[in-house]
């Protein structure tokens, strides 16, 4: 648009001339400038509606003819901006007086010799771009797929033109999820290769604001997905066995933490429990943190509830973990409260503050392990929400991650007592409740749980439970090939014993191995293996020695 501004002398004559909110007096005599755009971070202001732009507003003039410096002034809210002693020319280029208020609304008044414009403006945000990037469905002994999330601060103006600025390395399909969301998802990697995002400022938002900054995200593959690289944790879960005392001490130097069932958690927050000073002193020799567990005793909801919903009790448990933690050398505690019904959600997560109120400030680490959930388990019907009201309903993870140092949770018995026959831990159903337990949860906060056990099953509700070797024994006395479910990536067989059939689901090394990539698409801080002693004796292969 151009408007004619007219400068000199002589007799004046007064118009009026109505532009989307702009008012212009014009001058009649002689020689007539146009002006060429007047912008404000590079929207209008000489159209309608009124534009947003940032906190620092840039007002850009351009007229047809070069005006000297006296000929120009500019007032904002009533005040005069200074400007410079050499703005001369076409162009007036101008910062004005910021950082405004966001959602306040200012006036802006452009004068050049006897000509006045006058315009509003409203304060937004400038356009930002934030890069989120991960692993995308990896998959053992294939290329690596790597996902980027491109989220703008507000609604694009153009996405075909905004994707012109979008980059990212090797050749991305994009994809809109909504004017203010791209996905980019880029395939054929290997490991430590580099992967890079890059959004271009200068992006137009539907407001007519512009991005002024670019944005970028820089993703490294991990040298191998299969196996967990010291950096990440590995937790082993122990029980007083003599197979999991003979798996600890061959293994001291590949385990970061260990954890044994040691202790129960009392209704009256007092704890009882068995420490082998045995078992402390070879983990502490081999350099192993130890963080055991306290369950709520006997697994008891009504015990859960005790301590729960007494502030004083909570309190009274939180400080005698605290204690044995000082008695043993204990590194923290990790809480394991099961059957905990959903009614009592915010107070297990009033325990957990509690706890860390307490065992922080001791240099202590709090944890808690966790039953993940899927979309709809809430609204399902049956066992299903059975299990969601007296188990994994209790969970609120984004809280509960708020407060403890990590998060263990429990991806294991997909299929268990109340199920029938199936994987105890499947990669999709694995996947799946990661991807909706984690919603809220920082991934450094949370570890994988892998099982190294069998569930063997002669119906509902009928369901046996052992280690890798015990599941091969059985496969050998009754003649039973193990199959591998290439969907499940699990082991499987039948077999019938006394006139009963079983079935029977069981991790191998290599069934581990193939899940192990999940831990780096979700970024996690490790695994949570339960348990010691039950694995496959060739498990450790994926374990490289953490000292």
């Amino acid at each position: 648009m151009r408007l004619p501004l007219i400068l000199g002398t002589g007799v004046l004559t007064t118009g009026v001339l109505l532009m989307g909110g702009l008012v212009a007096t014009a001058l009649a005599p002689l020689p007539v400038v146009n002006v060429d755009a007047m912008e404000l971070d590079g929207a209008s202001m000489l159209s309608t509606p009124v534009p947003e732009v940032s906190p620092h507003p840039h007002l850009v003039v351009r007229v047809s003819r070069p005006l000297k410096s006296g000929d120009w002034q500019v007032v904002m809210d009533g005040r005069v901006v200074t400007l410079s002693t050499t703005t001369t020319g076409t162009v007036l280029s101008l910062a004005l007086p910021g950082p405004m208020s966001l959602g306040s609304r200012h006036t802006v008044q452009l004068a050049a010799g006897a000509m006045h414009i006058k315009a509003a403006f409203t304060i937004v945000p400038p356009l930002t771009a934030a890069v989120d990037m991960h692993l995308y469905h990896v998959q053992a002994d294939a290329p690596v797929s790597v996902a980027a999330t491109i989220r703008f601060s507000r609604a694009v103006a153009d996405r075909a033109r905004a994707q012109e600025q979008l980059r990212m390395t090797g050749h991305p399909t994009i994809s809109w999820s909504d004017s203010r969301t791209v996905e980019l998802i880029s395939t054929g990697f290997k490991g430590l290769d580099q992967v890079n995002v890059t959004v271009d400022a200068g992006i137009q938002a539907a407001d007519g604001t512009w991005s002024r900054t670019g944005a970028s995200a820089q993703l490294a593959v991990p040298s191998t997905l299969t196996r967990v690289l010291p950096g990440r944790m590995v937790q082993m879960y122990y029980v007083n066995t003599d197979d999991g005392r003979a798996s600890l001490l061959a293994h001291l130097n590949q385990i970061d933490v260990l954890s044994p069932a040691w202790y129960d958690a009392n209704a009256d927050g007092s704890i009882t429990g068995y420490a082998r000073r045995d078992v402390i002193d070879a983990a502490h020799s081999g350099g192993v943190a130890i963080i055991p567990l306290v369950v709520n005793k006997d697994v008891d909801p009504d015990v859960a509830h005790a301590i729960l919903a007494d502030p004083a009790r909570r309190a009274a448990l939180a400080r005698n973990l605290v204690n044995e933690a000082k008695t043993y050398g204990y590194a923290g505690f990790q809480l394991d409260f099961e059957q905990v019904p959903w009614t009592d959600r915010d107070l297990l997560t009033a325990l957990v503050q509690d706890c860390a109120n307490a065992l922080h400030p001791a240099g202590l680490n709090l944890s808690i392990a966790v039953i993940p959930r899927l979309p709809g388990d809430a609204a399902a019907s049956g066992t299903l929400l059975d299990y969601f009201h007296q188990w994994s309903g209790a969970y609120d993870f984004a809280g509960l991650a708020k407060a403890a140092d990590f998060l263990s949770f429990m991806t294991y018995d997909e299929h268990n007592g109340v199920t029938p026959p199936g994987p105890v831990s499947g990669t999709p159903w694995m996947r799946a409740a990661l991807e909706f337990s984690l919603q809220g949860v920082p991934p450094e906060k949370a570890t994988i749980g892998l099982p190294t056990y069998y569930h063997d099953w002669t119906g509902i509700g009928r369901l046996t439970s052992s280690s890798y070797a015990d599941a091969m024994i059985l496969a050998q006395a009754h003649g039973a090939t193990p199959a591998f479910d290439p969907t499940e990536e699990e082991m499987h067989f039948g077999y019938d014993a006394y006139g009963v059939h079983h079935e029977l689901w069981i991790q191998s090394t290599d069934t581990l191995r193939r899940k192990l990539p999940l831990m780096y698409e979700y970024g996690l801080k490790g695994i949570s293996v339960w348990r010691l002693g039950f694995e496959d004796p060739s498990f450790w292969t994926l374990i490289p020695p953490r000292r």
